[in-house]
């Protein structure tokens, strides 16, 4: 079984059939020891297909709280609108009349996408704010980038996204709000104008709000870092943080905040044009954006080395030279084996 495609729904569609699966096989889905080989190629093949698999599997273990006449008023109303709408997209298995598959339509229902539930909110919370709630999704895509590749994307309400190498991002609009999930890179995001519905980007634990302006998100292993080339935003974690043209900021999971200035100019990105600059950024972070544009790997032999600062400037097209270039900056071998370059602390 594997993705007819890489839109977010579909995903959403296969996990819970899987799920139909190992209920069927008698598998228990907590003991990922007896997956079917099938299943753990499609979990391995996108960090996403997990991410979507283990916030099903949740979803359905609370579903339970849900009201019975309720479900049944939403699952009707799913399948009247299913009837009249036209898809060229089929399901990796036959829809079942199954209480695995009820239980998790309703949930779907009730809380909207899986992967659009606040990262910091409970899901019995969740689950509970969301009885009363109706359906309001009025567009959603799913969208990403291979290796050494850009994008530009034109959402529903004319917003515009140039998204960066081997990047992710899921976008769900409502009749309320333009909710869009960045699972990983980069993206820069003009926006579009609208009162009525707040425009907030999501990553890990942080969220960055804004309204008619242009900034740029960049998604590190452990950190977000948003700089604002155009009017402002707000970037929350565990506090509120104000930015106005100009002005970045990189908050960490833990909440750890670093302001600085906007790398931006001229309404774009340095990485749209092929360079990528940093400021004061951790070497590993630096690495990670390396492995976006480019197919070499590379490895160290001591982690402490991913927390070594860096500051410079440097073409996607010339990574091989800047790894070698390091020798003179840190005290380190650079070790190369083909398209394999091992950092080795002296």
């Amino acid at each position: 079984m594997t993705p007819l495609s890489d839109d977010l729904a579909i995903i959403e569609e296969q996990a819970a059939d899987w799920l139909l699966v190992l209920d069927e096989q008698q598998i228990s889905p907590h003991d990922s020891t007896q997956y079917p080989q099938p299943l753990n190629v499609w979990l391995a093949e996108n960090s996403l297909h997990s991410d979507v698999f283990n916030k099903m599997l949740e979803l359905w273990t609370l579903s339970a709280q849900l009201d019975d006449d309720y479900v049944t008023q939403q699952l009707a109303q799913l399948d009247a609108e299913n009837a009249t709408a036209a898809t060229d997209i089929k399901p990796p298995f036959k829809r079942r009349a199954h209480p695995w598959y009820l239980a998790i339509a309703a949930t779907l229902l009730l809380v909207g996408l899986v992967t659009f539930m606040a990262p910091e909110q409970p899901l019995q919370q969740a689950v509970a704010s969301a009885k009363p709630a109706p359906v309001d999704t009025v567009y959603s895509e799913f969208f990403q980038t291979k290796v050494n590749e850009h994008r530009t994307i034109t959402l529903d309400d004319n917003s515009q996204v140039d998204l960066g190498a081997n990047s992710q991002l899921a976008v769900r609009y409502s009749n309320t709000s333009r909710e869009l999930l960045l699972y990983q890179g980069e993206a820069l995001f003009s926006v579009s104008k609208d009162k009525q519905r707040p425009f907030i980007v999501r990553y890990q634990n942080s969220q960055v709000e804004a309204l008619g302006t242009v900034f740029n998100v960049r998604a590190n292993p452990a950190s977000i870092r948003v700089d604002v080339l155009e009017g402002r935003v707000a970037v929350t974690q565990q506090q509120a943080i104000k930015l106005t043209q100009g002005q970045a900021v990189e908050v960490t999971q833990q909440g750890e905040v670093t302001r600085s200035k906007a790398q931006g100019e001229t309404l774009t990105m340095a990485w749209q044009k092929g360079y990528l600059v940093y400021q004061n950024a951790e070497l590993g972070n630096v690495l990670n954006d390396v492995s976006r544009y480019s197919e070499i790997k590379v490895k160290l032999s001591d982690q402490r080395l991913a927390k070594l600062t860096y500051n410079g400037t440097f073409l996607t097209t010339e990574i091989g030279d800047w790894l070698n270039s390091l020798e003179k900056i840190y005290p380190i071998t650079v070790m190369q084996k083909g398209e394999e370059y091992t950092l080795i602390a002296n």
